[in-house]
């Protein structure tokens, strides 16, 4: 996988939050992917029909490259359509754990 997107901190697993002026765990304010992956899957397994990358962004609030990788590092979401449809308006599958 290609490097993540700036949109994420370096701990995976850490929301560093700005709270009460510090900067969060380590320092970056920015969330880490593993924080953010399970909400975008978390939303998107509540939609009756898959949610497109586009929707994704204007609903978290990021860049949709950044959807983009949450939805790619995530074990059970995956992009369902083709890399020459636009990047918006591709779709987020959630793949049942076997």
């Amino acid at each position: 996988m290609e490097p993540l997107h700036a949109f994420f901190g370096p701990d995976p697993e850490s929301y560093n939050s700005l709270v009460d002026g510090r900067t969060g765990q380590d320092g970056s304010c920015r969330p880490g992917i593993a924080i953010v992956a399970s909400a975008v899957a978390f939303w998107a397994n509540q939609k009756d029909a898959p949610p497109k990358l586009g929707e994704a962004a204007l609903v978290f609030n990021m860049p949709i490259e950044a959807v983009r990788d949450a939805v790619e590092w995530h074990p059970f979401m995956q992009l369902l359509d083709s890399p020459t449809v636009a990047l918006g308006d591709r779709r987020i599958g959630i793949v049942s754990p076997s």
